[in-house]
């Protein structure tokens, strides 16, 4: 995103902010603008120091279900509420890991924050301008006022924007959460569910399992077959050699089918107790559903799909989606009115 774009999302949710908190001083809208700007780098020693003092701080704050869970910054960064996460089970280690992958080197610097707050400071009367000029000590962190520490009683951490997908994810595995759930993420081609199980397994420690890995071997793809809803998910091998052996507590071993040979190949194994996402079109068929703990379904647009298939397809390849993968993937999610109330949909946003 383009620097004066980038700037110009950030100065419109900081007056939201500042409409919505008039308690605001001038510690707190520049404490907005440098996490808006660098982000959470500079309060991570390590995961563990991150977990503890996540854990202390979570202890001591009121659920509070009523709140929202997320306070956009700027495109790039984002304010994880933690009444509102422990109101939603969420965990301090799954926050803390967040944290330390979202680290990174930052786009801005103190000379653009510095920059920032004194277009701000040129239309505030109230501004204390000896403030500002500490932002460019390198040793200088900023903090909330102490009438917004009154009044507003923040309590939060920053994210990278590229959690707030997964955190949605994570806040309906939380709820009856124990390592050994199966969790599946379905929706349309060029969703990002292969990208979010990735970020989802790094979290949980999870496992993944892909549903491109089980299509019907060439020799079943009969147009009965293939007439049937779903029926291009060789459903009946994956619940049969997988996940009914797994969910019944036995190693299972990872036979993937490569169409392109034909052949099946073996790419490793599957231990119970660890959590498992089952991810990719037809996921939530009934069969499968039955051993799920939790069903989430990737919503984005189509023309956004449509674009990335354009960036990374060839054009025989589109042409394929759009003949047949694209209209067998829509005819399986209307015969089973998906996403429907047991999923948990999962909608990107520009905020």
């Amino acid at each position: 995103m383009e620097a004066q774009r980038f700037e110009q999302r950030l100065l419109e949710n900081l007056e939201r902010d500042r409409q919505n908190r008039p308690c605001m001083q001038t510690a707190d809208w520049v404490k907005f603008v440098f996490q808006g700007m660098l982000g959470v780098g500079h309060n991570i020693r390590s995961l563990e120091d991150a977990e503890k003092r996540l854990r202390e701080e979570i202890k001591a704050v009121q659920p509070d279900a009523g709140e929202a869970l997320v306070e956009p910054l700027s495109p790039a960064w984002f304010r994880v509420n933690l009444r509102r996460a422990k109101a939603e089970g969420i965990p301090a280690e799954w926050i803390a890991c967040m944290m330390v992958l979202s680290d990174g080197t930052p786009e801005w610097t103190r000379d653009d924050v510095f920059r920032v707050c004194r277009q701000i400071a040129e239309v505030d009367d109230n501004c204390d301008r000896q403030l500002l000029d500490r932002i460019l000590d390198p040793d200088w962190l900023p903090g909330h006022s102490e009438a917004y520490h009154a009044v507003c009683r923040p309590a939060y951490r920053v994210l990278s924007s590229a959690w707030k997908l997964p955190l949605q994810a994570l806040c309906s595995i939380a709820h009856g959460y124990h390592p050994g759930v199966l969790i599946t993420l379905d929706g349309p081609c060029a969703s990002g569910k292969t990208s979010l199980a990735a970020q989802l397994a790094r979290i949980l420690d999870a496992d993944i399992v892909h549903t491109d890995d089980f299509v019907v071997p060439h020799a079943q793809k009969t147009p009965e077959r293939l007439a049937v809803p779903g029926g291009n998910c060789d459903w009946e091998r994956l619940v049969g050699e997988v996940l009914a052996p797994w969910k019944a507590g036995k190693r299972t071993e990872i036979r993937v089918y490569d169409c392109h040979s034909d052949c099946f190949r073996t790419t490793g194994s599957l231990f119970p107790g660890r959590t498992l996402i089952l991810e990719g079109s037809y996921a939530n068929l009934p069969a499968i559903r039955r051993l799920a703990d939790t069903c989430l379904f990737l919503n984005v647009p189509f023309a956004e799909r449509w674009r990335r298939l354009e960036a990374r397809e060839s054009p025989d390849a589109l042409k394929g989606f759009r003949e047949r993968w694209i209209p067998l993937e829509n005819a399986y999610f209307q015969a089973y009115n998906l996403p429907d109330a047991v999923c948990t949909v999962l909608a990107e946003n520009e905020e």
